[in-house]
């Protein structure tokens, strides 16, 4: 061989967000002045250097190097033992290459963070929230979360208490605040409380949040019942002076015309009586002088009488014919078809991008899999510059520059679809200046659905 590499220690033991640095010993075994190059593999090279990285070697001399490992303070890499090689490539004689292995062991950190939406409730009986958890460390943790106000005034609940949440995702609690004391009337009151998130292996997050407590008779009833008020008011003034007296008026005329034709037809009446009064005189002086020298002539005389018939009328009968409702038909039973199965899904899709570099980052899902997405929360804490690009697929949803928010949240009416043809992607370009790496996060909490055959 033309190199031989020995390194100081094996196994080196990293921090997240800090250095660790073990050294190595590079020595020329060949025959001819040689450049070395250094340089580090496996998982660990992304964030692993040697300085210095190239070595000029005379024949039977040696070097020191060191090899130095920069993990980020990141959900990414996870905690834990990570392999590598460091290879020793000779120029002169690249078959004389050398290869040692090693392993550095990454330490864990908890980062929790908690956000509450909204901030500021309004309720007359019971406030609604969200408290968003993100755990930003590299190892998973078990958080409780609980509330409190400082003059016990509100009952809470929250859903769930305990949960688990891993590293680089976020985790949705429902936050449910009850007013002990309610009012009917009067100002809105504020009430301020407190939400922890607390784990057995760091300090308790705090979240503020208040509920702004209205007064049970909704606002707009007392203007409702003065606005009835008046129009009833109006329509009372408007029978008493104005419809009321035409009424009246009508009425009178009514029975006065009525009246009038009475007395007519009563007049009549007494015209046509007297005429027929003065007739009938006139025929008994008439027939006086006949009565008295008439006679009756033997076996008497009949006179017919007259009768008069009665009338009679009929009565008619109506009938009602009921109808009845038919029975319904039977039917037959429908074949059961077995329902996709649903589960709640939130996640934070985390993303690490050199500068000048673009970098796609999917949720990948499986072939029978879709995804529904209603909440998304966009976050870049680190003021990075660029573009964020929401895509379906090869299809883009929404553009952002890095550089216009820290932290942006979105709610869909209508939910984003997903499938593992078209996944849930995001596409950050980097345009920091320096070294900085950008790492702009997406969370989002939705449904994933898996479809199922049907049932015989």
């Amino acid at each position: 061989m033309a190199v031989s590499v020995a390194l100081e220690n094996a196994s080196i033991e990293a921090q997240p967000g800090e250095q660790a640095a073990c050294n190595v010993l590079v020595r020329n075994t060949g025959l001819v002045v040689d450049r070395i190059l250094l340089d580090v593999l496996g998982d660990a090279s992304g964030w692993a250097k040697v300085e210095p990285a190239e070595l000029s070697l005379m024949p039977g001399t040696s070097e020191s190097a060191r090899v130095v490992f920069c993990p980020p303070r990141a959900s990414r890499p996870r905690a834990g033992e990570f392999p590598f090689a460091l290879r020793a490539y000779s120029r002169e004689d690249p078959e004389g290459s050398v290869i040692v292995e090693g392993a550095v062991t990454l330490g864990s950190f908890i980062d929790v963070r908690a956000e509450l939406v909204p901030r500021t409730s309004h309720a007359r009986r019971r406030a609604r929230h969200r408290l968003i958890v993100e755990n930003r460390g590299n190892t998973g943790t078990d958080l409780q979360a609980s509330a409190a106000d400082p003059d016990n005034l509100l009952e809470f609940r929250t859903r769930p208490d305990r949960f688990f949440v891993p590293p680089g995702t976020a985790t949705f609690v429902r936050l449910a605040a009850e007013p002990r004391r309610r009012f009917l009337k009067g100002p809105s009151k504020s009430l301020p409380f407190q939400v922890y998130v607390a784990s057995g292996q760091a300090e308790p997050v705090t979240v503020e949040g208040a509920v702004l407590q209205r007064q049970i008779m909704p606002e707009w009833l007392l203007p409702l019942l003065a606005i009835a008020t008046i129009a009833a008011a109006a329509l009372v003034a408007l029978w008493l002076l104005v419809f009321k007296p035409e009424v009246q008026s009508a009425a009178v005329q009514a029975v006065a015309a009525q009246t009038r034709g009475l007395a007519s037809a009563a007049a009549k009446a007494s015209q046509a009586a007297g005429a027929a009064d003065q007739a009938a005189a006139k025929a008994d002086a008439a027939a006086a002088p006949g009565s008295a020298a008439g006679s009756n002539p033997p076996g008497g005389s009949g006179s017919g009488g007259s009768g008069s018939g009665g009338s009679g009328s009929g009565g008619s009968g109506s009938g009602a014919r009921a109808r009845g409702s038919p029975s319904p038909s039977s039917r037959g039973a429908p074949t059961s078809v077995a329902s996709p199965a649903a589960s709640p899904v939130s996640t934070l899709m985390a993303s690490d991008v050199a500068p000048g570099k673009t970098g796609t980052y999917p949720y990948k899902l499986a072939a029978d899999q879709a995804l529904t997405v209603s909440d998304v929360l966009l976050e870049n804490p680190a003021g990075d510059n660029g573009t964020m690009n929401i895509q379906s697929g090869a299809s883009p949803l929404f553009e952002f520059a890095l550089a216009d928010f820290r932290d942006l949240d979105y709610h869909f009416v209508q939910p984003l679809e997903f499938s593992s043809s078209h996944p849930l992607e995001i596409v950050v370009a980097c345009a920091n200046t320096g070294s900085a790496r950008c790492t702009p996060a997406l969370s989002f909490s939705g449904t994933v659905t898996t479809s199922a055959k049907p049932k015989k």
